[in-house]
């Protein structure tokens, strides 16, 4: 029976090592898209400028096109003024394409605006962009470390269900049975470490007749307040009454 149950105390070690490993291999991959989402979050700021940019170009295009209907009006202004018959008509075109020709140079001045503000928004793109490549090189390190320790806990996971298996050749079928229950009424924790005069895992005092079974004899307890294989780690000062 000793031996049994320092198997099985074994067996629970192997399975509490799996199902860490298993809750590792489960949180990688999500803390691994909240980085990716944090690092192409950082990208949407780059974006945002170069919508600044392309309203910039849009507008320029606007002014531009409007220089060239301003200067249809002008070439027009000049054919009627050419066939004027007389001269108040004549000034009067004469205002007319001085007035247009004021619109185009009040025109080339935001486009001179515009472009002035282009080179700035320019700027900023490249400015953003180095900043970006520098946060995204650290985010690929991390997201880089974090894939290997996925594989090196899925490898770690194989290895340790191999050695469960053969672990769970060598336990005594009744034991390994009586184990396998446990192990889903208790959420994974079957057996209870006794180290002092307290189940190691409910916490709660074992009768002190209890206590000195366990101590004195390699039977199989239970807690009789969680319901958990009780196995003996006594301290050896305790064992030997010293």
């Amino acid at each position: 029976m000793k031996e049994g149950l320092e198997l099985l105390n074994l067996l629970q070690k192997h399975d509490d090592q799996t199902s860490n490993i298993e809750t590792t291999i489960k949180e990688i991959p999500i803390t691994i898209k909240t980085l990716e989402e944090e690092r192409d979050s950082k990208k949407n700021i780059i974006e945002n400028v170069k919508i600044k940019r392309q309203e910039n170009v849009k507008i320029r295009e606007q002014l531009e096109k409007k220089i060239l209907v301003i200067k249809e009006k002008i070439t027009k202004y000049r054919e009627q003024m050419n066939k004027s018959t007389t001269n108040k008509e004549y000034q009067g075109f004469i205002i007319e394409i001085k007035f247009e020709e004021d619109q185009i140079s009040a025109v080339e001045e935001k486009i001179i605006q515009r472009m002035l503000e282009f080179d700035e928004i320019m700027d900023e793109i490249r400015e953003r962009e180095d900043d970006f490549n520098h946060i995204a090189a650290d985010y690929n390190k991390r997201i880089k470390e974090l894939n290997d320790h996925l594989e090196y806990n899925k490898s770690k996971l194989k290895e340790e269900n191999s050695k469960k298996s053969e672990l769970r050749k060598k336990i005594p079928q009744n034991l390994l049975k009586a184990y396998d229950n446990l192990f889903q009424k208790k959420a994974g924790k079957v057996i209870s470490v006794v180290e002092t005069e307290f189940c190691g895992i409910c916490n709660i005092k074992i009768r002190p007749q209890l206590l000195n079974e366990i101590i004195s004899t390699n039977n199989l307890y239970i807690c009789e307040n969680c319901g958990r294989i009780l196995y003996k780690q006594i301290r050896a000062e305790e064992e030997t009454g010293s």
